[in-house]
């Protein structure tokens, strides 16, 4: 019997006012270490010493920035030192960076005060006897316990701000697809010439030193203020060109139709670069100078060899009659072969610009992929309308991407954006497939601007794109991955340059990794490829997030990759590329949004991707846990069919909300009771995925999801509490004492906007069949959560492991009994306004 995924349909029901929030008391870091705690606030009040006189001195004004960098064991909200020592009336915190780190503003005489708050902190450690635990505990001041909280602080410099040579800045920007501007982040953007009234004399120095130090090298520079799209922190593009103009500054941002104008050649003078760079190095207004990545394509290589399988292909003809699943692809083009099914086209390419092959390639993958490489690699039924987004020139051909986008990636991004907003205007295409990377590593402890953007766009239009998680260069491609777990490790330890590409780190969208196909001598059936890249990208979340097949990264001298589809005429041809993995896994969200009838939000579309993918068999070993999420994420899902649907044994739940401020979910319902036995004790198994939207701040960055939103699935204990029986998915095996916050970051994904907990109870836990979905939210310190909430999906799975018990049924029966709104997923929009 089929058991569909059930929504809940009146979710509102179960919102309560937020319980009093936890947070530890004041903690004493320095707890009977009397002696280390006076050399600890003696460095700090030398170190504010010291920042405090090159403040004094600095020819821009007093005003700088400062790094707060905490111990390791202070990360939490309840520990940050900002309700006695840096205080936002005086030290306002203006971004973040690694995890730990804090960046304020300051001056000397707001710093002297801090460390005046400083020497205040007693040496000595007080007690106090805690009632609760009848014992002495240690209770420190506020002043001690942030003080001890803080490892040092440095003030925030040149090597914060650059990480490359004039010599590379120049032989970089000479490439014209990279539009040959440096981006260059400030803390806070200089206003109107006509505000500068407004500012005290502190900022007032700042913005015209700012603008001076601009003025002062000469003609040929050409300052432009980007589009924030939402994101606080404002970007300069930054370019020295070969005209004799004097310096043009647009520190306002300008209309778009001012931006498309003719722009003077570069000028690759390296003394004028270093110049630039000096100003910029030393300004304290300036956060990071960036070179501007290149957008590559993700794909590996095709073989036009002679084929034995499959040997022929008749590209079905679309039926118009019905509708079919519709899917964006962000590429170069696709050719005529697939006309029938392509039902619009954004193309703004020249014929002689275009290339058809890779576009066409992951058209034929949509349309035919299941003909040509059987249901093991593409569960899901041929055919897909699909939109052509034609954005992406040949990138073979030397100066065609410059010529469409002289002024690199953000002109990129405009145009994507539009072309994505008309195929969701015009055609309710939901999910769009982008195979397209650039050439800059992820970092841990930066969302880049590639990724907020492309986050930007998936939001504003409702939509998810799939990215793929990026290629391994040729020379540092990794060997085929060993049947051995030990030597799979050993092969990992070796590998070099294979970290993800940006804009994979997206935080609204899915990365997608490459398996592995079966039916390839030369290599292990879904195991990770040669070629696939790894994660973490920042370290709140898992990335990639998915993995699907993409082709062997090693020849076969029969079929190749062991990945098939067409070329632009429709010969049949094998490759392989993370490009080709993503366009599986976008297929599959294509036809869970078709089959779902209404718009589907996409927390609950990526939430039912992520909650039923599976890790592939060969990254099960214990051994591999560590690192497996690095290489495939979740797992790879299966077909949209499995995923709606499943046995009696089992029942899965869709709870699509909205937390607001001050609330939180209290969801009440009863274990199975085909699955309760003697004392009330529960067995079976328990799966919770969580999907949210927070608010994202790439100021702060590795700090950038700004509020965590946390699912739990809770059992009612003797007393009457509630006790927490699930555990993170990529929890380490063992703990040995309560985890800190770097820990709950690292593996139980707080502050992740993607969570999945899951527990087996094969004998039965806990003394009661009461239990609770229970989800709440926490702010960093200083956010507010937004007026409209922040939108999220928990979706729960209760299952018989043994596939004996009517779960399904029992389970239906008990929500329905307590009133509980329930209904099939695929026709619940009629009557519930979110899904």
């Amino acid at each position: 019997m089929a058991s569909p995924i059930q929504i809940v349909l009146n979710p509102e029901h179960y919102e309560e006012a937020r319980e009093a929030g936890g947070g530890g008391g004041r903690k004493d870091f320095f707890a009977h270490r009397d002696a280390e705690f006076a050399q600890h606030r003696a460095a700090l009040t030398n170190q504010i010493d010291t920042i405090c006189g090159v403040l004094s001195a600095q020819s821009q004004g007093d005003v700088g920035f400062v790094k707060v960098i905490l111990r390791r064991e202070a990360w939490a909200k309840s520990h940050r030192p900002v309700a006695s020592l840096f205080r936002n009336d005086r030290t306002p915190v203006v971004g973040g960076g690694d995890l730990g780190v804090m960046i304020i503003e300051a001056r000397p005489d707001t710093l002297r005060q801090v460390a005046g708050e400083i020497a205040k902190a007693e040496t000595h450690t007080q007690m106090r006897f805690n009632e609760q635990k009848q014992k002495d505990e240690p209770h420190p001041s506020a002043r001690k316990s942030e003080t001890g909280a803080i490892d040092r602080i440095e003030l925030y410099g040149p090597a914060d701000r650059r990480s490359f040579s004039v010599e590379e800045a120049v032989a970089w920007l000479s490439n014209p697809m990279t539009g040959s501007s440096y981006q260059v982040e400030l803390f806070d953007s200089p206003p109107p010439r006509s505000e500068w009234d407004l500012l005290d004399g502190g900022h007032r120095r700042l913005a015209e030193s700012f603008i001076a130090g601009f003025n002062a090298l000469g003609h040929g520079l050409a300052v432009e203020r980007l589009p924030n799209h939402r994101h606080k922190q404002p970007i300069l593009s930054v370019r020295l060109d070969q005209s004799s103009d004097q310096p043009v500054l647009r520190l306002n941002e300008a209309p778009l139709s001012e931006r498309r104008r003719e722009l003077a050649l570069f000028n690759p003078d390296v003394k004028r670069h270093a110049r630039l760079l000096a100003f910029l190095d030393s300004h304290p207004l300036v956060r990071r100078i960036e070179l501007p990545g290149i957008v590559v394509r993700a794909t590996g290589a095709t073989t036009p060899a002679p084929r034995t399988r499959p040997t022929n292909l008749t590209i079905p003809t679309r039926d118009s009659r019905r509708t079919h699943p519709r899917l964006g692809i962000i590429d170069g083009g696709i050719s005529k072969a697939l006309s029938d099914w392509v039902i619009d086209r954004w193309d703004i390419l020249a014929d002689e610009d275009a290339d058809l092959a890779h576009g066409t390639f992951i058209g034929g993958l949509a349309a035919v992929g299941g003909a040509l490489n059987g249901a093991e690699t593409c569960p899901e039924p041929d055919g897909a309308e699909l939109v052509d987004v034609a954005v992406f020139p040949n990138e073979r051909k030397a100066g065609a991407f410059a010529s469409y986008y002289p002024e690199g990636l953000p002109q990129f991004f405009d145009e994507m954006e539009t072309a994505v907003s008309d195929a969701r205007a015009r055609h309710g295409v939901r999910v769009f497939n982008m195979c397209l990377n650039i050439l800059q590593p992820a970092a841990p402890d930066r969302y880049s601007p590639h990724a907020a953007r492309l986050d930007q766009i998936a939001e504003t239009n409702n939509a998810v794109v799939f990215i793929s998680a990026g290629n391994i260069q040729p020379q540092d491609l990794r060997a085929e991955w060993p049947a051995d777990a030990t030597a799979a490790l050993a092969n990992l330890v070796n590998a070099r340059n294979d970290g993800l590409l940006t804009p994979a780190e997206s935080a609204r969208n899915v990365a997608v990794a490459a398996l592995n196909p079966p039916g390839h001598d030369g290599c292990l059936p879904f195991a990770p490829t040669r070629y696939s890249r790894r994660g973490p990208g920042l370290r709140a979340g898992v990335k990639p997030d998915l993995a699907h097949v993409g082709g062997a990264g090693s020849q076969h001298p029969i079929i190749g990759h062991g990945l098939f589809s067409i070329l632009p005429d429709g010969t049949i041809i094998d490759g392989c590329g993370t490009s080709y993995a993503s366009p599986l896994a976008a297929k599959t969200a294509a036809v869970l949004d078709h089959a779902i009838e209404g718009e589907v939000s996409r927390e609950t579309l990526i939430g039912l991707l992520v909650h039923h993918s599976e890790m592939p068999k060969p990254l099960q070993s214990k051994a591999l846990a560590p690192i497996a999420r690095h290489m495939v994420g979740f797992g790879m899902p299966p077909s949209a069919d499995r995923i709606l649907e499943s046995g009696p044994n089992a029942i899965t739940l869709v709870f699509a909300s909205r937390i607001r401020r001050d609330q939180q979910i209290n969801f009440r319902f009863a274990w199975p009771a085909s699955l309760v036995g003697p004392g009330g004790k529960c067995r079976g198994r328990a799966k919770i995925t969580l999907v949210s939207t927070p608010p994202l701040d790439a100021r702060f960055g590795s700090e950038f999801v700004r509020v965590n939103i946390n699912a739990t699935l809770q059992q009612e204990q003797a007393g009457g509490g509630w006790k927490g029986r699930l555990e993170p998915l990529y929890l380490p095996s063992k703990r040995e004492s309560p985890a800190v916050e770097a820990e709950l970051i690292e593996h139980d994904l707080k502050w992740s906007p993607v969570k999945v907990l899951a527990k087996t109870f094969p004998q039965g836990v806990g003394p009661s069949s009461n239990w609770r979905l229970f989800v709440d939210y926490l702010t960093r310190a200083g956010e507010v959560m937004p007026e409209d909430g922040v939108p999220f999906t928990a979706i729960v799975t209760i299952s018989d492991p043994d596939a004996e018990q009517p779960v399904f049924t029992d389970m239906r029966q008990n929500l329905q009994a307590l009133g509980t709104q329930i209904a099939d997923i695929r026709t619940a929009a009629r009557i519930t306004p979110r899904v």
